[in-house]
């Protein structure tokens, strides 16, 4: 039998960020990520700088991108690995519902 959760005890904060003040660049690199509608897949381009693209890890489900990264050891830390995961579950809808996905900006529907 479920059982809900008891929150009278629990301890309340608001969750803030700051893009200028919180943002941390992560030393292993960053990720261009993009819905590749002709190949039908997400593509999350790995950089070390300018936009130049050492390695594409690609697949149709966010989980199986952001699991691969983390296997290759791509991110080091983990407001970076949260950021990926949002952006790739984002992509992955676009994909699913045929949506424009744009790496940072909401999904138009």
């Amino acid at each position: 039998m479920y059982e809900a959760p008891d929150y009278s005890e629990a301890e309340f904060i608001e969750g803030k960020y700051d893009d200028l003040k919180d943002w941390v660049y992560d030393f292993k690199g960053y990720f261009l990520i993009r819905v590749n509608k002709e190949k039908n897949r997400i593509e999350a381009g790995y950089c070390k700088q300018k936009n130049k693209v050492l390695k594409v890890v690609y697949g149709i489900r966010a989980n199986d991108i952001y699991f691969t990264l983390a296997q290759l050891y791509l991110i080091s830390r983990l407001d970076h690995a949260s950021y990926l995961g949002k952006e790739l579950a984002k992509a992955e809808l676009a994909l699913k519902n045929n949506l424009d996905y744009v790496q940072d900006e909401e999904l138009k529907v």
